[in-house]
């Protein structure tokens, strides 16, 4: 009876049920994965892409406020793109070498008037050959917009 009485009382798991558990943690960590992933992917396109929209509303503010053309070129062969005021470089920025960027603009540059005005136009960001995200440059008013694809 003494035996019976030790084996009720010992409270524990077994070395099947911790293998068990183990074991649906692990398929449950692998299933999920892939998502995270995904969503740090999207993440790093969503930073880049601001960056290059907050690039763009730098290059229109200054175009207004010293009342001088102000350009932002891409130069997709360097992995880089610049805002220029004249002889004046205000920004130079690198593309990670994971993406791709493209431009309809004529020459790949974008020209802020005095004004601040602007043609609208798009940059399109590829990784692996493949459409992640885009700027687009709205036609009357020049601000940027960022779209990124999921």
């Amino acid at each position: 009876m003494g035996i019976r009485r030790v084996l009720k009382e010992q409270q524990g798991w077994t070395l099947v049920e911790l293998s068990l558990t183990l074991a649906m943690i692990g398929l449950l960590a692998i299933l999920a994965l892939p998502a995270f992933v995904q969503w740090g992917d999207r993440l790093d396109r969503e930073l880049f892409l601001g960056g290059l929209a907050a690039d763009l509303r730098f290059a229109q503010t200054q175009a207004r406020l010293t009342e001088e053309e102000t350009l932002l070129v891409l130069d997709a062969s360097k992995h880089r793109y610049t805002v220029k005021q004249g002889d004046h470089l205000l920004r130079n920025e690198k593309i990670p070498s994971r993406f791709q960027l493209t431009s309809n603009y004529p020459r790949s540059r974008v020209i802020f008037r005095r004004s601040g005005q602007v043609r609208g136009g798009t940059f399109v960001l590829y990784t692996r050959g493949k459409r992640v995200g885009r700027v687009v440059v709205q036609v009357a008013s020049g601000r940027p917009r960022v779209e990124v694809d999921p």
